[in-house]
């Protein structure tokens, strides 16, 4: 298996995306390749040791790091590289690397890595899991456009999947499409009635379109129905009490 990972190289090959690393490094070329005569088994193996290994190394250095005066050697490359040169499909390396090429590298790359993750099967281990967790991240980089898309290619795949349903929804609300957004956080609605999750962003896209009392009697019944470590549909109900009151203060200075 790709017990090379623990090596270290000048920090300056990490900083490369992995597409130019795999036409590059002679190691990771060479994983692509003797692994690409293995069979299907043995390369999903061999990527999730690889995987695990880079992940495990990286939050030892993490720690060691935060020590006043202790500092590890660069990893040879960042989490998820070798697994992802040895399997190209192995979803957990997709979405890492995807992130990382979006966050430090290219945003392309890592949009066409992560699109990966839509076109393998939904049979996949977790995959609508790890789709969620990369829009996830990809919302909290502020990219909403790149999330809308993240969310329309996993519902052409599998259409009729709440949780994409969901993303999209609220992927399309943060993008500032609100209207587009309440088709399909009605739909999710509509697919579970009594979810307070759901409700709760249905709730909230009703507000932000200042529909006021629509969203309050949802966020109602999201409250009633949330278990009490889940605030927050509670939370967005008080934001909605001072978004009526900002509305009606802007109104009265117009009129003034």
């Amino acid at each position: 298996m790709a017990k090379k990972t623990a090596r270290t190289k000048p920090a300056s090959l990490t900083m490369q995306c992995f597409a130019e690393l795999l036409a590059r490094d002679p190691e990771l070329s060479a994983f692509r390749a003797d692994y690409a005569r293995k069979s299907a088994s043995e390369r999903r193996a061999a990527a999730e040791w690889a995987y695990d290994t880079s992940i495990s190394d990286s939050l030892f250095g993490a720690a060691v790091a935060s020590l006043q005066g202790e500092r590890l050697p660069a990893p040879e490359w960042p989490p998820g590289f070798a697994a992802l040169a040895i399997d190209p499909k192995y979803a957990p390396a997709l979405l890492t690397v995807g992130c990382y090429e979006h966050r430090y590298g290219s945003k392309a790359e890592g949009m066409r890595l992560l699109l990966q993750l839509t076109q393998l099967s939904p049979n996949t281990t977790d995959w609508i899991k790890i789709i969620d967790k990369a829009g996830q991240s990809l919302m909290d980089v502020g990219d909403a456009v790149n999330t809308c898309r993240l969310y329309e290619a996993a519902l052409a795949a599998s259409p009729g999947e709440q949780e994409f349903i969901m993303g999209l929804g609220w992927a399309l609300c943060r993008a500032g499409k609100k209207q587009e957004a309440l088709v399909w956080l009605e739909r999710a609605v509509a697919n579970d009635p009594n979810n307070c999750s759901v409700l709760n962003d249905y709730g909230w896209g009703l507000a932000e379109l200042g529909r006021f009392d629509e969203a309050q009697k949802t966020l109602e019944k999201a409250v009633q129905l949330a278990p009490a470590a889940y605030d927050l549909p509670a939370n967005n109900l008080e934001r909605l009490q001072q978004l009526r009151k900002n509305t009606r203060s802007q109104k009265r200075t117009h009129i003034q």
